[in-house]
């Protein structure tokens, strides 16, 4: 018959091995925020956002830290001759203000991250409008 303490020692060594196991499975923040990026758009992509603007993607980013979200604009707002600077600008506040305003961005705002949209046109692939928002714009 096995002793109270040979059970223990066998319980100890089988929660160290899972504490091991765990350990070496844990990914780094960055790791984790590649993986949800990659799994999200996997998941969630293509979508439409609005009627004219369909999101294609979201990729995390090294250099500098960040996601970027890539979108496609479709139909009638697929023409570069309606973005005047104004519009542009007024664009630009309104993303900017849905970062400041996002809680579930806080995690990566508070590390710092760059958050990039990147919209292309649906007739040529060409370069629509790219926006980036670093710490000192959304602080």
């Amino acid at each position: 018959m096995r002793s109270y303490t040979s059970y223990i020692l066998q319980f100890a060594i089988i929660i160290g091995s899972v504490a091991s196991m765990m350990m070496a499975c844990t990914e780094s923040f960055e790791e984790r925020c590649r993986r949800e990026a990659r799994e999200y758009s996997e998941r969630e992509c293509p979508r439409m956002i609005e009627k004219f603007i369909r999101m294609d993607s979201m990729t995390f980013v090294n250099e500098p830290v960040g996601f970027v979200y890539y979108y496609t604009v479709l139909g009638e707002f697929d023409n570069k001759a309606l973005l005047s600077d104004e519009l542009v600008e007024t664009f630009r506040a309104e993303l900017l203000n849905n970062i400041r305003n996002d809680i579930n961005m806080k995690r990566y705002k508070e590390k710092g991250f760059t958050f990039t949209y990147s919209y292309q046109s649906g007739s040529t692939g060409e370069p629509f409008i790219e926006a980036s928002f670093g710490p000192d714009d959304y602080k």
